[in-house]
């Protein structure tokens, strides 16, 4: 289920920032989330200049080097086009789509690349890169996970432009962060209601406001006036469109 592996990745997120408070998790969590290789994060500007925004290790970051510099790659073609795009096999000279970075990846150690446009609703703003260090396509889960991924990432990304700080994007979960009273109220009802921590509780919280574009704080609101609340029993959310408004 989609909002289970929001619940995965939002998991992760808390993770290796509570390891490394002053790094960027996405790309790291994208990696593992795909079970992949490595992944990288471009950003593209209004004239298609792209810019490195993170790397999950070496091999990435040598990848994302190389699409900036000569302006090939699977995330390059993400961004212009919208499309993903999938090369399993770099190997095979014929399949190839990129003259210059197509040989470049295999030396640095690729052997199969995929890229995800970063994209909220019509506009793409950067693209995640994936690869692999052997031959073969995404599994029907890694796809959907990536496209997912390449979605949080958007989602991160606005909000972090809107002020947020690059190395806190999960940092609401440590308690870091200056939300209102209301989102850790219904915190700790979910975690009432779902006999969890209340770090796991937000988790829930922020993975279940993702998957029904929700702002965090209004689905707070409603959690604390009993609108909407965890069913323990069968792991789904509910909500009660009759409660009335407090």
């Amino acid at each position: 289920m989609t909002t289970d592996r929001l619940v995965d990745i939002f998991a992760l997120m808390a993770q290796h920032e509570r390891e490394d408070p002053h790094g960027v998790s996405l790309c790291a969590v994208a990696a593992e989330i795909t079970k992949l290789s490595g992944a990288g994060i471009a950003l593209t500007s209004s004239d298609e200049q792209a810019s490195r925004l993170c790397t999950s290790n070496r091999i990435a970051g040598d990848l994302m080097n190389l699409e900036i510099t000569v302006g090939e790659g699977p995330g390059t073609d993400a961004s212009k086009t919208g499309q993903a795009v999938d090369e399993q096999n770099l190997l095979v000279t014929e399949s190839a789509r990129w003259v210059i970075y197509a040989p470049r990846a295999l030396a640095a150690g690729a052997r199969a690349v995929f890229g995800f446009p970063i994209r909220i609703g019509a506009v793409r703003f950067g693209s995640l890169s994936l690869f692999r260090d052997q031959p073969g396509p995404l599994s029907e889960p890694q796809a959907s996970d990536a496209y997912l991924m390449a979605s949080v990432i958007g989602r991160a990304i606005l909000a972090m432009q809107a002020g947020a700080l690059r190395g806190g994007l999960a940092g609401e979960l440590e308690g870091t962060s200056n939300f209102d009273f209301s989102v850790h109220q219904a915190a700790g009802m979910v975690a009432v209601q779902g006999s969890m921590t209340v770090k796991d509780a937000l988790v829930m919280l922020r993975a279940h406001a993702f998957a029904i574009n929700k702002d965090l704080t209004m689905l707070a609101i409603s959690v604390v006036a009993r609108r909407t609340h965890f069913d323990q029993e069968d792991g789904n959310w509910v909500d009660v469109l009759s409660a009335p408004d407090q």
